[in-house]
């Protein structure tokens, strides 16, 4: 799975992707212009390495709009206590205490410029996760849906 912020965890089934998730996922990226943000640096929770994420208000306000408009898929689940938090995950439980983990030479490049230009729909079919739509952000034109996996 490629680098990302995940904004809704968990989400519908990969056989629940229809055309009036995609509308309403479309409808939400619609209401977002894209954004430039910076990869800081590590971070790390008591079980996650993380690259942390600046500013990080842009997602912040584009996970709420997701959680409004999917309320039965809250962030991380309905057990979690957890705040939404944007971050890019690197490594998570045993990982976190591997040497190569800080060592590799990525982290280097930090901080790093990038830009949110889109939404990436990641799904998995019970094998392993595949991007399915990719919903380009401040884009009203509804049919700039992506379809990458049919």
């Amino acid at each position: 799975m490629p680098a990302h912020v995940t904004l809704l965890y968990p989400f519908v089934g990969w056989e629940e992707l229809d055309p009036p998730i995609g509308r309403k996922i479309a409808s939400v990226a619609a209401r977002h212009a894209a954004f430039d943000y910076t990869m800081t640096g590590p971070e790390r929770w008591p079980d996650t390495v993380y690259v942390a994420v600046e500013p990080i208000e842009p997602f912040v306000r584009l996970q709420a709009d997701l959680a409004a408009t999917f309320p039965e898929y809250p962030i991380y689940g309905e057990e979690s206590d957890f705040e939404f938090s944007p971050h890019i995950t690197v490594a998570e439980g045993r990982a976190i205490d591997d040497p190569n983990t800080m060592r590799d030479a990525a982290w280097a490049a930090l901080p790093l410029g990038a830009r949110a230009a889109w939404l990436d729909v990641i799904a998995t079919d019970g094998g392993t996760w595949d991007l399915v739509w990719r919903v380009p952000l401040g884009r009203s034109d509804r049919t700039a849906i992506a379809t990458i996996r049919p």
